[in-house]
């Protein structure tokens, strides 16, 4: 049965009487008789009377033997174990301090014990369950001593120290202040949970984390939440105070606590008086629970969840809460791979753009040195990721470019391309890992590309089948070539395979830890499972490939890190025999010869498009691009209701134009101008916030430009300007592949070889332009080249072919004409015509996009001298600005960005051509086109002899006009889309909002105009 317990709870007028148990020990209660003395708990409104014990150890027994319990009580972990395994319900409410560091093992002059074998067949003194057996442990473990063979006596702190002045013992195992005195009576400091002292050893350790800790019961947490709190925040103060004057605190502690001030100095200099509740808390707390377990001291394990509460020091001061649920660490385990593939993306971007420019000028050190830090930079990240293959290319490329700046010779086109060659496979490496597969990919032919073709012979680089038999550990020979450089440096290769205790179910975090311990001994060369992998996560244990000078034993007790590890089992590592070989492998390269290979034998560049996730991440906060949409659209209904409220209030005034009510509408009105002025700008930095340069998408095409060039024996020269101009992301994301189109067109066809430019007067090397700016509320990209230009006579031929037009109607269409023509009749056709360019389906691909995105795609073109590109595009997707006009009884809306004029013709004004409606502008005849039919509305027969038209441009030389009966006004509109089970029409684009509630319809004009021109 559990015992009901009951606790000393007084309430007064203005504060409330508890009773504390401490411990008269500086180690655990410290800070208890701190607040009691400095009046830190009177001024929480707590009474407290203190009761301090005289050892710790007989804390359990205390509080189970009272018949008034304690409110609350300082002691170590052990204390909550043991309590919880007697039936009474009590949890850690914060940590007080680390007291690994006094934690000690203190050994009799003349004992004989020098090396740590020495101990068995000793006596050691040591209170049952204490906390320092722990470290003793770890200790053994490492040194391989045999615990069975050491005689473990029960004493108390104060008969070891009796027992080790007359010899009794030969060591002490417990705690300040009592080691100190076995120190001034001849004792030895051997080791604590945190320092070693042992000859050969003596360095900082991790043998225990031991931590004093308040707990209360759990029914005082329960029923008396703001004392539990108010509690908290005196022992915060006195914890602030003991960090900031320790000598005031040595002065006010040493009469209550009994222990001289020099000494109780040195004993709070070992100690870390802190109540951050973080990891290192929680691996001391799985380490008591495991030692008490494993001794018999409790009878079972409880979850972790039992043992401590975050939820009272989190309500006192937040940034106390440092302790991770395994889930926490899952998601901190993302975020640190997310920050590894946007570094990488970055990384390789640097690497693209400094390739290309090495290319031109090959001489240039200070680049190459770049590249050199670039490649390594990204070795060094993937390497402890366990992204081998990554790793292994990038060093690969980084010790050829290093060998290149040794030699100080300059970079050849067969390297460039091989540079080129292994970026695009690092980035299928990379999207590989990015998405949780083991990559396929295989690395070997592009490796032995870079040994045949390097000054420096590395041995093949390529995969090896070089393993532990025993293991099956495999290593590429990179890796081989690294170990045999550190045994030439007289370093030793070790093998660890590291077992993870069985309470300790953090993998990732737990490997990571024991990783960076042993780095500090060497360099870990391979890792398996890789740090991060799902394989870690379901394994016990993992190996490692570890370089390093240290002895073996420093090694396997580094690993094994206490609460993390259970075991590590280390041996040499045997690298295999291999031939010598030379740094120049005269074999492989013949004097004055570099290795050829086609391009064609790389990846397939004509297709290459980069990875649209490799973009650099912005220096700014991260925001996901969905929750933009969300605060857009709430943005818009605001505006939208702002409107709505501002023609309520307008109808209200026009209604009462004096009197009480007018008073009262007038500063609505005013406030709610002022309202949707800022809700206006609100919409407009979201906006800017959506806004982005297109120079994310213009970056990828000099690598593209570069190396379709080389793929076609052509010189190109790219020329890029306005690279920093801002338009949405929807349209960033969606207008990379037609640009993309648009230049290979140019490339391919509109470009000519060398050969042929200089026959033809001009520069060998072609010239391309790219360019962007803004035009209204319109982006506009312009593409152009000095190349062949358009092929208009064959256009025209494929034209009549295809019997669209006569030999006479076809002579009469201008480029323009006839690019929309082949565009709009689906005439582009799949050729490989080098030596002719014209509307290939390249473009009409790059068009239909272009169209999506409510622009327009033109060109202008000169035979012999060159094309250009026209792409029109709005620059948000977002927000239009739009003209409203009523067909039938509906209200539609029409983008201004389309829009040429607006104009009433008389009905008197309208011809018939063939089957077509047009009317003179100007001395130009435009189309009419009456969308009654197409939009299925009827048609009303129209009183008025006037016609409005909307004109709008259906390319750049070619206008439509659109017959509405009503135009009703200009206005912004924010976009909705529309559901295409509601809409079930390509004709309507969109729909928005209007302030009077209204729903109106986008059209989209191209498909209108499409349909039409299909009708007829």
């Amino acid at each position: 049965m559990r015992r009901e317990p009951q606790h000393l709870l007084i309430r007064g007028a203005n504060s409330v009487k508890i009773e504390l148990y401490g411990v008269k020990d500086p180690n655990i209660s410290g800070q208890l008789v701190l607040a009691k003395e400095k009046g830190f708990f009177e001024e929480e409104g707590l009474e407290v009377e203190c009761r301090l014990l005289q050892s710790g150890t007989v804390m359990p027994d205390e509080v189970m033997q009272a018949k008034v319990k304690p409110f609350a009580f300082t002691q170590t972990p052990i204390t909550t174990l043991i309590l919880q395994d007697r039936g009474l319900d009590v949890k850690i409410i914060t940590p007080l301090a680390d007291i690994s560091g006094t934690q000690q093992v203190i050994v009799r002059k003349n004992s004989g014990i020098v090396v740590p074998q020495d101990l068995e067949g000793k006596k050691i003194g040591m209170a049952k369950g204490a906390a320092v057996y722990i470290a003793i442990q770890s200790m053994a473990r490492e040194f391989g001593v045999d615990l069975t063979r050491i005689s473990f006596v029960n004493l108390l702190p104060a008969q070891q120290l009796e027992a080790l002045q007359r010899g009794e013992i030969d060591a002490m195992a417990c705690w300040e202040p009592w080691t100190s005195k076995a120190q001034a009576v001849g004792g030895k400091f051997y080791f604590s949970g945190s320092r070693s002292a042992i000859p050969g050893y003596e360095e900082a350790i991790n043998w225990l984390v031991d931590q004093s800790v308040l707990m209360a019961l759990q029914e005082n947490l329960q029923r008396h939440p703001e004392v539990v709190m108010a509690l908290i925040r005196a022992f915060k103060k006195a914890t602030d105070f003991l960090n900031e004057n320790r000598e005031e605190a040595v002065e006010i502690l040493s009469r209550p606590l009994s222990i001289d001030k020099a000494e109780l100095g040195k004993i709070l200099a070992q100690n870390k008086y802190s109540m951050k509740m973080d990891n290192l808390f929680k691996i001391g707390l799985l380490s008591f629970r495991e030692l008490l377990f494993q001794n018999g001291v409790i009878s079972s394990k409880p979850e972790e969840k039992a043992l401590y509460t975050t939820e009272w020091l989190g309500a006192v001061d937040p940034s106390l809460i440092l302790v991770t649920s395994e889930e926490a660490l899952e998601e901190e385990s993302e975020e640190f791979l997310e920050i590894f593939f946007e570094e990488a993306g970055e990384i390789l971007e640097g690497l693209e753009r400094g390739i290309l420019t090495l290319e031109k000028t090959p001489g240039d050190r200070n680049l190459l040195r770049n590249l050199i830090t670039g490649f390594h930079t990204l070795k060094g990240n993937s390497g402890f990721l366990g992204f081998d293959k990554v790793h292994a290319l990038s060093r690969q490329m980084e010790e050829t470019l290093k060998s290149v700046q040794k030699s100080e010779g300059t970079i050849g086109q067969n390297l460039i391309t091989l540079l080129f060659s292994c970026l695009d496979a690092l980035r299928i490496l990379i999207e590989d890992y990015k998405t949780r597969r083991t990559s396929e990919y295989n690395i070997a032919p592009l490796l032995e590309k870079i040994n045949q073709l390097s000054i420096l012979s590395l041995s093949g680089a390529e995969i090896s089948l070089t393993a532990s038999e025993e293991e099956g550990l495999e290593l590429v020979k990179y890796e081989e070539q690294k170990l045999r450089e550190a045994q030439e440096r007289g370093k030793k290769v070790f093998q660890l395979e590291v077992e993870f205790a069985p309470d300790w179910s953090l993998r990732s975090a737990g490997a990571f830890i024991v990783v960076r311990k042993l780095s500090l001994l060497g360099e870990v060369i391979k890792m398996e499972p890789p740090l991060g992998s799902e394989e870690l996560k379901k394994s016990d244990r993992f190996q490692l490939i570890l370089a390093s000078s240290a002895p073996e034993e420093l090694i396997q007790r580094r690993g094994k890190v206490a609460a993390v590890v259970r075991n590590v089992q280390i041996s040499p590592f045997a690298l295999p025999q291999l031939a010598e070989t030379s740094l120049v492998d005269t074999r492989a390269v013949p004097p004055g010869q570099a290795p050829s290979y086609s391009v064609e034998e790389e990846l397939d560049l004509s297709s290459y498009t980069p990875t649209p996730s490799f973009l650099p991440a912005k220096k700014t906060l991260r925001v996901d691009y969905q929750l933009l949409d969300e605060i857009m659209n709430i943005v818009g209904e605001l505006v939208i209701g702002g409107a709505t409220l501002s023609q309520g209030l307008n109808k209200l005034g026009s209604a009462f134009p004096a009197g009480e009510v007018a008073k009262l509408i007038e500063p609505l009105i005013k406030t709610n101008t002022m309202v949707r002025k800022n809700l206006l700008n609100l919409q407009e930095s979201v906006m800017k916030v959506r806004m982005m340069p297109i120079d994310i998408v213009f970056k990828r095409f000099p690598r593209l430009v570069r190396d379709l060039a080389l793929k076609r024996g052509k010189e190109i020269k790219l020329e890029i300007t306005g690279e920093n101009t801002e338009l949405d992301k929807t349209i960033v994301d969606m207008i990379g592949d037609p640009l993309t189109n648009l230049l290979r067109s140019a490339i391919e066809y509109g470009i000519e070889p060398p050969s042929v430019r200089v026959q033809m007067g001009k520069p060998s090397t072609g010239k391309i332009s790219l360019n962007s700016y803004h035009a209204g509320n319109q982006i506009i990209i312009e593409i152009s080249d000095d190349g062949r230009g358009i092929d208009l006579a064959r256009m025209k031929t494929l034209t009549v072919e295809n019997k669209i037009l006569s030999p006479e109607e076809v002579e009469k269409l201008s480029i323009p004409d006839l690019f929309n023509l082949f565009l709009k009749r689906g005439l582009a056709i799949n050729r490989r015509e080098e030596d002719s360019f014209i509307v290939g389906p390249e473009i009409e691909n790059a068009w239909k996009v272009i169209e999506e995105l409510n622009g327009t795609l033109e060109v202008e073109s000169q035979p012999g001298e060159g094309t250009r590109f026209i792409v029109r595009l709005p620059l948000t997707l977002a927000i239009i600005q739009a003209l409203l006009l009523e067909i039938g009884n509906r209200i539609f809306a029409i983008p201004l960005s389309l829009v040429e004029e607006v104009l009433r013709i008389s009905k008197k004004d309208v011809e018939v051509i063939g089957k077509q409606e047009v009317f003179q502008l100007r001395g130009r005849v435009i189309n009419l086109l009456r969308p009654y039919d197409i939009l299925g509305i009827p048609k009303e027969s129209l009183q008025d002899e006037k016609l409005f038209v909307i004109v709008v441009r259906a390319a750049r030389e070619e206008l439509v006009g659109i017959v509405a009966d009503q135009l009703l006004e200009k206005e912004e509109l924010v976009i909705k889309s529309l559901d295409n089970k509601i809409v079930k029409t390509d004709i309507v684009s969109s729909a928005s909002k209007l302030g009077d509630g209204r729903v109106v319809l986008i059209l989209d004009i191209p498909t209108l105009i499409g349909k039409a021109y299909s009708r007829e």
